[in-house]
């Protein structure tokens, strides 16, 4: 059997999470302009293009767990950043408590489509682990496209700690759609105009004064996933 190079990647981080005003959203990027660097994948200033086609299994685990609050749960998903890439990114979100292990495998645009039609075998093909583990998962239940999420997103990067801060807005969802490589598609808005989804992801610890830049008026951590707040906007679920 042709063993097929890839890039892979796995990182194991915090990621904290909060809905945020516009109002905080524009304070707290004005003092990060000044602290941190902007993601060089950028476009412009206000950010990027994110396309996320999430897959899940006929029992809907992925949304059940979250739903339910199980503390160890995956996630699986093809990403893109706009529709005319001719490759994307296999991805699979473990989550234990506070902690993300991400997995993430390279693949070509014809392989993207096989996946979306229920075929990846290939994926033994690879010389990446994390592209067989995620085969093995994938075979375990019967997984298939369940949601495609579009949305914006501003990123500020610091070395220390590998600390990443990134502002995820204007979240639209289909249901009905699987091609990921389409600029025709449908989508329904998810996320008002002025909520803002604010994630701080960093590998050990943020420095003592970190939070403290952030005026977020008394707002907690939650535990947002825009692959389940899509599914119950289609009321497809509902929250306890």
């Amino acid at each position: 059997m042709t063993m097929l190079k890839a890039k892979a990647l796995s990182v194991k981080r915090h990621e904290i999470k909060f809905f945020i005003s516009h109002a905080d959203y524009e304070y707290a990027r004005s003092i990060l302009a000044e602290l941190m660097e902007r993601d060089p994948n950028q476009t412009n200033e206000r950010g990027y293009f994110i396309r996320s086609l999430y897959f899940d299994d006929i029992l809907n685990t992925a949304v059940e767990d979250k739903l339910d609050g199980i503390e160890e749960r995956d996630k699986y998903r093809i990403r893109v950043y706009s529709p005319d890439q001719q490759w994307a990114k296999l991805e699979r979100k473990r989550k234990h408590n506070q902690f993300v292990d991400k997995s993430s495998v390279r693949i070509s645009r014809d392989q993207a489509y096989q996946m979306i039609d229920g075929e990846y075998d290939w994926l033994l093909d690879m010389e990446s682990n994390s592209a067989r583990s995620i085969f093995f998962d994938l075979k375990r239940r019967y997984f298939r496209p369940t949601a495609m999420i579009d949305y914006d997103r501003e990123v500020y990067l610091m070395d220390y700690n590998d600390i990443r801060v990134t502002f995820d807005m204007n979240l639209r969802i289909s249901t009905e759609e699987t091609d990921l490589f389409s600029d025709q598609l449908e989508m329904e808005q998810i996320q008002r105009g002025d909520t803002i989804i604010m994630e701080v992801k960093f590998n050990h610890c943020l420095p003592s004064w970190f939070p403290q830049i952030f005026r977020l008026n008394g707002t907690t951590a939650q535990a947002i996933s825009k692959y389940c707040l899509g599914r119950m906007h289609m009321r497809e679920f509902y929250s306890a």
